[in-house]
């Protein structure tokens, strides 16, 4: 029986196992689904697990479901109360209100950066690796960057856009708020037992501007870099974006790996052009999700192409990092698996 555990942490190390390591996230299974058959014809697991737990001692966090079912979270602080409105999805939560709706509101919410605090909580981990075994590798995730969270989870991508304009020095100070408390998060993962951790992800480099990415994102993934790496750690980003205008920024980080890199025909950049640019980072690649609805010749010349793009294969993996149609998954993931097993043979 494969070891695939073995063969995902040889891939990240920068080897070759015999065949290319395919790995599915653990929960974009939909309900009832049984991935073992899958798993019997070498699909391995990819689980993202937190190390800590983040607390916040001087804030007071409600939530109040309300009476069409969306759930809105309440943040009393000594200096101010946000609130925030999600609804219920099939994947977790969609916002509907974030909680920075105006200028006064970067004050409150400076304080709660602030006030959190990171407390090591390592059983989870521990126990989805036993539970996972040899059967795939668990990861240790984190959260968004500091910019990232200032636009994804307290502005909303729409309003920060507005709000660099109109409110540039209030958005930045929040920004280096959060890069100053992080750090206490970096020391809490880099003692944790997991060797490898993903930091951030989801760059929009179009609507960043590659040089925010590197004056401001890059920093921040080097800073936690330095940290884990004296640990003996590696450190990934979830890059499942067009990657182009940030193609120098990524090379010259010190990430080791790029996970969820997404070629064409979903994203910009292709695997040939993502191994020439990052020589020596580590390449797990998301297979292009339009591909899965598409017909088993399309997907398995798709999987042949990612193969031959890869090169000698070191340091490359393929897996699914989005959903897919529940009537797809069998069949397009048996194919890319054939696949990948018609290309293995002894290590390149």
């Amino acid at each position: 029986m494969r070891d695939q555990r073995q063969e995902i942490e040889l891939a990240l190390g920068g080897g070759a196992p015999d065949y290319v390591p395919f790995t599915f996230y653990d929960r974009l299974f939909p309900q009832g689904f049984d991935p073992a058959p899958l798993q019997a014809k070498g699909m391995a697991l990819c689980a993202r697990r937190t190390v800590y737990r983040k607390v916040l001692p001087n804030v007071k966090v409600r939530e109040v479901k309300e009476s069409d079912g969306n759930v809105r979270t309440i943040y009393d602080t000594p200096v101010g109360t946000l609130t925030s409105l999600y609804r219920p999805a099939a994947l977790g939560m969609t916002p509907l209100e974030r909680p920075i709706k105006t200028r006064d509101d970067y004050r409150v919410a400076k304080f709660i950066v602030e006030d959190a605090r990171y407390e090591p909580d390592y059983s989870t981990f521990l126990a989805e690796c036993a539970r996972i075994g040899n059967s795939g590798k668990v990861i240790a995730e984190t959260c968004y960057e500091p910019l990232l969270d200032v636009e994804i989870t307290w502005l909303g991508q729409e309003r920060y856009c507005y709000e660099v304009a109109d409110n540039n020095d209030a958005v930045f100070e929040l920004h280096e708020a959060l890069a100053k408390n992080h750090k206490k998060m970096y020391e809490v993962v880099a003692a944790s037992p997991a060797d490898y951790v993903l930091y951030g992800g989801n760059v929009a480099p179009e609507m960043l501007g590659p040089n925010r990415v590197r004056d401001y994102v890059c920093p921040c993934w080097n800073t936690f870099s330095d940290r884990l790496h004296e640990r003996g750690k590696k450190i990934g980003v979830h890059l499942d974006g067009n990657n182009r205008l940030i193609l120098d920024v990524v090379r010259n980080s010190k990430l080791d790996f790029v996970e969820a890199f997404t070629p064409p025909p979903d994203c910009n950049v292709s695997v040939a052009e993502a191994r020439a640019a990052w020589p020596g980072k580590r390449l797990w690649i998301n297979f292009p999700s339009s591909v899965h609805i598409e017909s088993e010749d399309t997907i398995r010349e798709a999987t042949l192409e990612i193969v031959r793009q890869a090169g000698d294969r070191k340091g490359v993996l393929i897996g699914v990092t989005e959903d897919i149609p529940r009537e797809h998954i069998e069949r397009s993931v048996t194919v890319i698996l054939d696949t990948l097993r018609e290309c293995g043979g002894p290590k390149l």
